[in-house]
């Protein structure tokens, strides 16, 4: 995904005893700048006019719990403006012994500049480097790039991409990228695809007063809806009975399994499944991963939708819609100060707390949340209640999915919480 930080999937970076995948990759001899710090960077970037342009414009933004303060980030975005500046930035510099193997050739071919992403906080390594061909201000590739032990997921994601190349609809060849190539080379698995134009709607939903605003937010939420209308009017297959998927179900038992609450966890989880199959709807294509930080946007326009290793072909038309709704919903309370109801976030207690609020609240971003849900429930002639226990089996799903155990206990004791005692 090309966004800062993949906060969907797990928590805060855990110290590494060995050097990040990407300090390999970086050609020797060439500069880039680091940030936010060179301690932690999560965007590398070479030390180019347009590259940092697009850095600035396109990536620049506070992630979820940086430890740096807000104006850290406003002073960087000052110091990419101007060459003379670029001093002041953190730097970095590769040195002589980075590897020289195949992947290297395909991110340094051409005389392409490179922007490396370790947007993943997940324990597995995963980074994704932006290829930007010469005189070019826009990538040209991204490259998703991991230890071959964990490269199942790209494998998966070269697949579900050459099946969505054949379907037929304008919307997903717009904004699908293609799969290039699959490369393995020294330990490394890197899925080479073609780049998406736009901004991560998380990076611009994270720039202050962006959440604070309804006109930001139903704009937002708009634009997703209108994405998804499309694609699922392309895709509809049969009618089949919603549900909760049944390997969600089985990574629920597993890591339910010695907890205190575990008994619990199951029975909310089999309530949840009681209802939904009461409700049948067509079957629809399922990215699988619909979150902000996977959607691409530029002038009120999804341009991109990027991750597609959880696609299904066929499965319930509520997955995408719940799912974003679940993403947009769990940010909402990162500020370093509580804020307001009012304000369209959520009373701070805990990160997650925000969904409660976006679920069951009062105030104009319930309101909002609710009616971006309703309207897909419409469209396939569903009860108000099933947007709720959609959005509920989406957050068993990503709990099932977290490779982070504390993000998966949250996201469990968020289900516990919400999943109350309805039959």
């Amino acid at each position: 995904m090309i966004t800062p930080i993949d906060a969907q999937r797990g928590g805060p970076a855990a110290p590494r005893s060995a050097p990040p995948l990407w300090c390999g990759l970086l050609p020797a001899g060439r500069r880039f700048v680091a940030l936010p710090s060179s301690r932690d960077p999560v965007i590398v970037a070479e030390l180019d006019a347009e590259v940092l342009s697009y850095v600035r414009t396109s990536l620049l933004t506070a992630p979820p719990r940086s430890r740096l303060p807000a104006w850290a980030y406003t002073a960087a975005d000052q110091a990419l403006r101007l060459p003379w500046t670029w001093r002041l930035l953190p730097q970095w510099r590769p040195d002589a012994t980075t590897s020289t193997g195949a992947l290297n050739g395909v991110l340094t071919a051409h005389g392409r500049r490179l922007v490396v992403l370790q947007h993943s906080r997940d324990h597995d390594g995963r980074c994704v480097a932006l290829l930007f061909d010469p005189g070019s201000g826009v990538p040209s590739h991204a490259v998703k790039i991991a230890p071959s032990a964990v490269g199942g997921p790209l494998r998966r994601e070269a697949r579900a991409l050459a099946d969505v190349a054949r379907l037929r609809s304008t919307a997903l060849e717009c904004t699908v990228p293609r799969a290039v190539d699959l490369v393995e080379s020294d330990g490394t698995s890197a899925l080479v695809t073609t780049a998406r134009p736009g901004v991560p709607m998380l990076v611009t939903y994270h720039r202050p007063g962006h959440t604070s605003d309804p006109r930001s937010v139903r704009r937002d939420l708009s634009v997703v809806a209108r994405w998804l209308t499309c694609v699922q009017a392309a895709t509809t297959g049969p009618p089949e009975p919603l549900d909760v998927p049944d390997d969600t179900v089985h990574s629920l038992r597993r890591l339910g399994d010695g907890r205190p609450d575990g008994e619990r966890l199951l029975e909310v989880v089999a309530a949840l499944r009681r209802r939904l199959r009461r409700l049948r709807a067509p079957t629809t294509l399922v990215q699988g991963d619909f979150w902000p930080g996977n959607v691409l946007v530029d002038r009120d326009q999804v341009t991109g939708v990027v991750d597609w290793e959880h696609y299904r072909p066929a499965g319930s038309p509520l997955r995408d819609v719940a799912r974003f709704a679940l993403g947009y919903a769990s940010y909402l309370d990162h500020g370093r100060k509580p804020v307001r109801r009012e304000r369209g976030q959520c009373d701070r207690t805990e990160r997650l707390e925000a969904v409660r609020y976006g679920l069951d609240g009062s105030g104009w971003f319930p309101d909002l949340l609710r009616r971006f849900l309703g309207e897909a429930l419409h469209r396939f002639d569903l009860p108000a209640a099933a947007g709720r226990d959609a959005v509920l089996a989406e957050v068993a799903a990503v709990a099932a999915e977290a490779t982070d155990l504390g993000f998966a206990d949250a996201h469990m004791r968020l289900l516990l919480s919400l999943g109350g005692d309805r039959s």
